[in-house]
Order: structure tokens, then sequence, then C-alpha cells
């Protein structure tokens, strides 16, 4: 009971020492505030932020691939895979094959040659 009596004695001593003992408000050393920063001229706008490219996962067997996304117009998108050909992706969108101008002349910008289109080219499908 002695030893307790005396650890607490201690601590209680400790506290008050410590606290009693620190710096006093008046003590501490004033810090003035930062001055306000001046504004430029009116006509300076911040750059515009960049985004960076979104990486997307490849493929893996099993994984469902996401419906094409809608472009301006009524259009949708469609990234060009190995074995792709117009004539395929008319049918798979208008379902007649024979309709694979629509989609060449959609993208005259990216393809030169109707019978080459590159893997990874994101070509615009107009509306039927």
């Amino acid at each position: 009971m002695r030893v307790l009596m005396l650890v607490v004695a201690v601590s209680v001593a400790t506290m008050m020492w410590t606290v009693g003992c620190g710096p006093k408000k008046e003590d501490l050393p004033q810090v003035e505030p930062a001055p306000a920063m001046e504004k430029g001229p009116a006509s300076v706008e911040p750059a515009p932020i960049e985004q960076a490219p979104v990486a997307r996962p490849k493929p893996t067997p099993g994984m469902v691939e996401a419906a094409p996304l809608p472009a301006p117009g009524g259009s949708q998108t469609y990234t060009v895979k190995k074995g792709d050909t117009l004539y395929s992706l008319a049918k798979r969108y208008y379902g007649d094959g024979k309709l694979w101008p629509r989609i060449f002349d959609a993208n005259r910008d990216k393809l030169k040659d109707a019978s080459v289109v590159p893997v990874g080219t994101v070509l615009v499908i107009p509306p039927k």
C-alpha cells in the first residue's frame, strides 16, 4: 500500500511540476500573420489542366466487354480488334455488311484504305 501511495505521490508531483514549469503564454514569441498576397492582372487566367489518358485493362478470358460508347449526333464509337473488317462491323451494327461504306465515309480522317483497318483505331459508327 505504501508503494502505491508513493507512486501516486510521485506521479502527481511530476504532473504539477510539468504543468507549473512550462512556458507562460506571454513568454512565447509572437508571430505576425503573413501579409495578404496581391492579386495580379485580371486578364491572367490559370492554365488548363490536362488529364492523363485512362488505361483500360486488357481483356481476360471470361471478361464481359462493355457496350460501345455513344458519340455525338447519335453515333457510336468502336475500337477495332484483330480480325475486324468494315464489312463485319456493318453487319454487326446495321445487320447488313453491304453498308460498310457508311462506316468508311464517317472515318475518312482515320482510314486511308477501306481494306486496311488498324487494330486499336477508334471508329465512329454513324446511325443506320
